[in-house]
């Protein structure tokens, strides 16, 4: 089974991901395969740089192209969880993996996303409910 798991900045997905991991499935996130290209290429990481380079990945490789650089790092033989699903095309690849693929969107209040956000402060998190909204 492949759960693949989406919503807002800090709505909880994390959170759920760790539950499902204390349950023996594997994770996996599509932000990781950016992170490990970011790497690849000697660059820093960056909330804005990860969005450019997604972008650029999705316009060489098509929309689904962090879903397809993920598949190999798959066992067919055990539940996975994958986080940071943010196009239809990645979970219509993932769909294509397994027909026992379900999506969950997870979804917090907007006040305790932001809360969320300023607690654990991570660089291009907004710093003001404005900014969140924007």
């Amino acid at each position: 089974m492949i759960l693949g798991i989406a919503g807002l900045y800090a709505s909880g997905k994390g959170e759920a991901v760790d539950f499902l991991v204390a349950r023996s499935f594997d994770a996996f996130s599509l932000s990781d395969v950016i992170r490990e290209e970011l790497r690849r290429r000697g660059e820093s990481e960056s909330r804005e740089r990860m969005i450019e380079l997604g972008t650029a990945l999705r316009a060489e490789g098509g929309p689904g192209a962090l879903a397809l650089r993920l598949l190999p790092k798959l066992q067919r033989d055990r539940n996975t969880v994958i986080d940071s699903i943010r196009h239809p095309a990645e979970v219509e690849v993932l769909r294509g993996v397994s027909p026992r693929f379900r999506l969950i969107w997870i979804e917090a209040a907007e006040g305790l996303r932001f809360e969320r956000m300023r607690v654990r402060a991570r660089a291009g998190d907004p710093s003001s409910l404005a900014e969140l909204r924007r």
